[in-house]
């Protein structure tokens, strides 16, 4: 193998994955019912979602107040219809790690 220092060995530690960027949201809508879609890939200590929505992107209320994490992309349904929404990843005690953007559902 080349060089002195490198190993073909893995070895496995405790980490913690903190993303540089925010969580990621998209939206869509379905029958009058909206679906969000949370993700953040990297996140290792992200174990549930809030949702907020609202008719403009300036006010927007909590209408799911926690949602467990079910892997890299969560899917939150809501009969809330929007038309803007955003997520915040909490870690397990319910503190607010990061948000997103708000995204607006496709017209």
């Amino acid at each position: 193998m080349p060089g002195s220092d490198i190993s073909y060995r893995a070895f496995r530690h405790a980490w913690t994955g903190k993303p540089y960027y925010p969580p990621s949201a998209a939206a869509r809508t379905t029958g009058g019912r909206s679906t969000v879609y949370a993700s953040w890939n990297g996140s290792t200590e992200t174990r549930a979602w809030q949702v907020l929505a609202g008719r403009d992107p300036r006010s927007l209320r909590v209408v799911v107040g926690r949602t467990p994490r079910t892997g890299f992309e969560t899917a939150v349904p809501t009969a809330v219809r929007g038309p803007y929404f955003q997520v915040k990843a909490l870690d397990a005690r319910g503190k607010i790690l990061g948000r997103s953007t708000v995204v607006a559902l496709p017209r």
